[in-house]
């Protein structure tokens, strides 16, 4: 009798050992903390808000290193950098915070340093020698000059970076949205067009009629 409770208890405490070891851990498993994940935070944030909830994604997003405004309103710029950030961390580009999003703020890890103005204007006229000022002054237009700069169309494609590479284009030109978000590719990706294209028109057409043309050469008598 002895062995065989012996046996009974054995067994009892292999499967025991068995069942905890193959089930998650509970305790140990990672939480989703934070204001975006509290009752007041509840479902994507998305433009128009204007609430803690935003204040609170524009704080993470700063702590990338980008440039951004914190005053807790969803607008324009914030849908911007919103997007930018969901590009670098490999999120589906939806324009909302939503669950996915907001851990992935919160979890750190995407950087979005990148270059100053000063930096950008320097490169684009070391790439465009020929017309440096025409260059600097479409992708000011552009951009201002920002490398996470993003532009949605009313068709749902989009326009990326300094000089605001088209979906279409990025195709053409072997590259994606990250690509795009490359101050050196962007530049030389619309250098390329430029070269394609023989000129800023096709491609920048308002911007390139904003900057004033040289007037013709005067005729001699």
């Amino acid at each position: 009798m002895l062995a065989a409770a012996v046996v009974v208890a054995v067994l009892a405490a292999a499967t025991y050992l068995v069942r905890t070891t193959n089930e998650p851990d509970r305790a140990a498993a990672p939480r989703d903390t934070g204001l975006l994940f509290s009752q007041a935070c509840q479902g994507p944030i998305s433009m128009g808000q204007h609430d803690s909830c935003v204040e609170e994604v524009q704080r993470l997003l700063a702590k990338t290193g980008t440039k951004i405004g914190i005053d807790a309103d969803f607008g324009p710029e914030t849908l911007r950098r919103v997007t930018a950030f969901q590009v670098l961390a490999g999120l589906p580009v939806k324009g909302v915070v939503d669950d996915d999003t907001k851990r992935a703020l919160y979890q750190g890890g995407v950087s979005m340093r990148s270059w100053t103005p000063a930096q950008v204007e320097k490169h684009i006229r070391e790439v465009f020698p020929e017309e440096p000022d025409r260059a600097v002054a479409i992708a000011k237009c552009q951009s201002t000059l920002d490398p996470f700069w993003v532009l949605p169309n009313v068709d749902t494609s989009r326009n990326w970076g300094i000089f605001q590479i088209s979906d279409r284009r990025l195709r053409e030109l072997d590259g994606t949205p990250r690509r795009a978000f490359d101050p050196d590719w962007n530049i030389w990706a619309a250098r390329e067009l430029w070269r394609m294209h023989h000129g800023f028109r096709d491609d920048w057409p308002y911007c390139d009629q904003s900057f004033p043309r040289p007037p013709a050469p005067k005729a001699t008598s």
